[in-house]
C-alpha cells in the first residue's frame, strides 16, 4: 500500500493583497524630533535597549540616615530618607577615606543621565537590598 504524499505551502503575508498593510508604520520613519521627553529620558538611562531604569553603571542603592549639606561642587546634597544610586567613584583617595559617588534617585528618574552625580560620606548610609 503506498504512503500517500502531503504537500505543504508555505504561508504568504500576500494572500488577498488588499493593501491593508499600507497604514503599518516601520519604527525606522519616526525620528528623534517626534519622541517625548519620557521616551527621551529612557532612552539615555539604558542605552543598551533594555529599559532598565538605572544608570548603566550603577551598583547598589543606598537609604541615607542623616541629612548631608554639600560643602562643595562635587558632593551630593542629601536629606534623610534619600535613596541614592551608587556608581563607582572616580578617585581611589576618596573611596579609602569614606567617601562614595552617587545619584540621588529622584533626581535620575526625572533628569536621567544629566542628573548631578557627587560624593557623600559612606556612614551616611544604609544599604537597601
Amino acid at each position: 500500500m503506498p504512503i500517500p504524499s502531503v504537500v505543504i505551502e508555505p504561508a504568504s503575508s500576500n494572500e488577498g493583497d488588499d493593501d491593508r498593510d499600507a497604514d503599518i508604520i516601520s519604527p525606522t520613519a519616526i525620528g528623534d524630533s517626534d519622541m517625548t521627553a519620557e521616551t527621551q529620558t529612557i532612552k539615555h538611562m539604558s542605552p543598551s535597549g533594555g529599559v532598565s531604569g538605572l544608570p548603566d553603571n550603577f551598583l547598589y542603592k543606598v537609604e541615607t540616615m542623616h541629612d548631608f549639606e554639600a560643602a562643595n561642587s562635587d558632593e551630593l546634597e542629601l536629606k534623610r530618607g534619600d535613596v541614592v544610586l551608587v556608581v563607582p567613584t572616580a578617585s581611589v583617595e576618596d573611596q579609602d577615606a569614606g567617601w562614595l559617588t552617587g545619584i540621588r534617585e529622584s533626581d535620575w528618574l526625572t533628569l536621567g543621565a544629566s542628573a548631578h552625580k557627587g560624593l557623600f560620606p559612606e556612614n551616611f548610609i544604609q544599604r537597601l537590598e
